[in-house]
């Protein structure tokens, strides 16, 4: 790998509140050096742990425990509020994948993991590499007088899946300056959309108007990170797409999401999804269903 481009398994950019942070920054750390050391001894997990890579259940030591080399780029959402913790980035797996995580804690152990990983490396929705170098947007501070309560957060972040299931952008409050990034690639207003055969200019709004055709249905939506302080709001949910027979790119299956939104001003400033397409229908696997 070159050294150039690697970076180390730590937080590129670490939010929420400061209560709390340490020790689940330190739960999260260790949970993936467990997987990098192929050792489940190095976690604090309790008794009761789960864990489910791509809607599947793990069992401790398998999945990840037997393939990961290092987790890349990584961005770091913590909670305290909520005892939960969310990485992003890329993991090292037989190759770059796009990866994120879940995890949850309580009584000073991890009681959840909730893993997606990225088989779409490079494409029209896909750019994995791009993921090596994240955006520091989400680590600056909102000002107070232009950030949202957590209630406010979880409405902006929860108007995207009702959008999303109406397939009507207007739902949703997106800033002037948003853009969405799918597996790491910018996939708003950019050229490479506009000469692709769907032959439109897309942004936000049109992407989820878009949708329509594919009749979405969104299951399991769950906000497991609301971070005032950085307007940060981290979702997860499950988008069943139905085939579009007539669409240049006819996707169908369970779209397994996890959405990361920044916002100022009640608005929608950036957009960075992880998601991993299943087979239709597939179950959410955790609560929220």
């Amino acid at each position: 790998m070159d050294a150039t481009t690697r970076t180390p398994a730590r937080p590129a950019a670490v939010s929420g509140a400061p209560d709390g942070q340490r020790a689940l920054a330190a739960l999260g750390a260790g949970f993936l050096e467990s997987l990098t050391s192929h050792d489940p001894g190095k976690a604090r997990l309790a008794p009761s742990f789960r864990a489910t890579e791509n809607l599947r259940e793990v069992p401790v030591g398998a999945g990840l425990w037997e393939t990961a080399e290092d987790f890349l780029g990584l961005l770091t959402f913590i909670d305290p509020a909520q005892s939960q913790l969310v990485h992003l980035g890329v993991a090292v797996a037989g190759g770059h994948r796009p990866f994120a995580l879940r995890v949850k804690a309580e009584g000073g152990l991890l009681t959840e993991a909730e893993t997606i990983l990225g088989s779409d490396v490079k494409g029209h929705f896909a750019d994995v590499d791009q993921l090596l170098k994240p955006d520091i947007i989400y680590g600056a501070p909102v000002p107070p007088d232009r950030a949202s309560d957590r209630d406010g957060l979880l409405r902006v972040a929860d108007s995207y899946w009702r959008g999303l299931q109406e397939s009507d952008g207007s739902l949703v409050p997106v800033g002037y300056r948003c853009d969405r990034y799918d597996n790491g690639k910018k996939i708003t207003n950019t050229l490479t959309t506009l000469l692709s055969p769907d032959a439109a200019v897309h942004t936000v709004a049109s992407c989820l108007n878009a949708t329509r055709g594919a009749r979405p249905r969104v299951r399991g939506r769950r906000f497991p990170v609301l971070d005032v302080a950085h307007g940060v709001a981290v979702s997860l949910a499950v988008a069943d797409f139905h085939p579009v027979p007539s669409s240049p790119r006819p996707d169908s299956g369970s779209f397994y999401v996890v959405a990361v939104f920044k916002v100022v001003d009640q608005e929608i400033r950036i957009i960075d999804e992880i998601r991993e397409i299943m087979p239709l229908g597939t179950p959410c696997a955790w609560s929220g269903e």
